[in-house]
């Protein structure tokens, strides 16, 4: 990881994960997420950071392992089995885990597709992404703006299907969706950008579950 990145993420604060507005980010994409992947096996959770999605898998059933580089926000996860590690090089064995999950982990990284094809090799059969959408103005100016965050000038779904694709995987479902950031949303707006957790195009959040071909 570049240096600017590990300065980045040892001094970054985000809310707990439990924060009411955590839930109103991250609650909608589990679900969407538990409508087509089984979330009561094995779960690999790739960048998994303070948690936020580490215990919200584990609350739904899984066996989950969280994996981040950063020892620092490993500190802040309270969840029992964690590992820190590179998503470039994931130190498990080939099809260990139902499922490999990242959030907000790709835009950060310059090797994308070295980290999803490690992703699809210790995966049994599902990988998915959640990433930031460039076409979203607030997601488009917050990643002008923080030089760590520059990553999420590029992101968009059709990166993400084309990179898949040459990693091995097919595209199963997509959701483009959310106004809601887990650490910048005041949560006087929450109950207002409810309305925006659906498919829109310019919603501030891709998620795209991939399957590996049998």
């Amino acid at each position: 990881m570049p240096d600017l990145q590990e300065e980045y993420f040892d001094q970054v604060a985000y809310r707990d994960p439990m924060h009411p507005v955590v839930g109103a980010y991250a609650d909608p994409k589990v679900e969407f997420i538990r409508q087509y992947v089984p979330l009561q096996g094995q779960v690999l959770d790739v960048g998994c950071g303070n948690g936020i999605f580490t215990l919200r898998f584990a609350n739904a059933g899984a066996q989950v392992v969280g994996l981040d580089y950063s020892r620092h926000l490993l500190g802040q996860n309270s969840h029992p089995s964690l590992v820190c590690g590179d998503a470039t090089s994931l130190p498990f064995p080939d099809r260990s885990f139902e499922v490999v999950f990242e959030a907000n982990v790709l835009h950060h990284v310059p090797e994308r597709e070295k980290v999803i094809r490690e992703m699809a090799r210790t995966s049994s059969r599902f990988v998915v992404l959640l990433e930031p959408n460039r076409y979203n103005p607030l997601m488009f100016a917050f990643s002008l703006a923080v030089r760590a965050e520059r990553g999420g000038l590029k992101s968009c779904m059709a990166r993400l299907e084309a990179e898949v694709g040459r990693c091995g995987l097919r595209t199963a479902k997509t959701l483009i969706t959310g106004m809601i950031s887990q650490n910048n949303t005041p949560a006087p707006l929450v109950p207002l950008l409810k309305r925006f957790d659906r498919q829109i195009w310019w919603g501030e959040y891709l998620v795209l579950i991939a399957e590996k071909d049998s």
